[in-house]
């Protein structure tokens, strides 16, 4: 029998839901990030026109790219506006 990724994971998340929160989190943040770069390209725009409409820098841009900043939902709102998307939650869980 062939022990799979899959497995592993389910042991590890049943020994301790934190790391599944965090792993859950970080695919969020990935998600985001890449919708929010692939919408960017899709309008033409470059980091830094992106940073000068939204009224911040390239390099935040380009940390929201990575997954590496975090949102607030105000900040999340403007970007959404200005790449003409929809934020559409399907679950929630609390």
């Amino acid at each position: 029998m062939v022990y799979t990724f899959e497995q592993y994971q389910k042991e590890v998340f049943e020994r301790n839901p934190k790391i599944k929160e965090l792993c859950e989190k970080e695919m969020l943040n990935y998600i985001i990030a890449e919708r929010l770069k692939k919408a960017r390209e899709k309008k033409w725009l470059s980091q830094l026109e992106l940073a000068k409409l939204a009224n911040t820098t390239q390099s935040v841009i380009a940390r929201i790219e990575r997954g590496n900043q975090n949102l607030s939902l105000t900040t999340l709102s403007k970007f959404l506006k200005l790449l003409d998307l929809e934020l559409n939650i399907t679950e929630l869980k609390v």
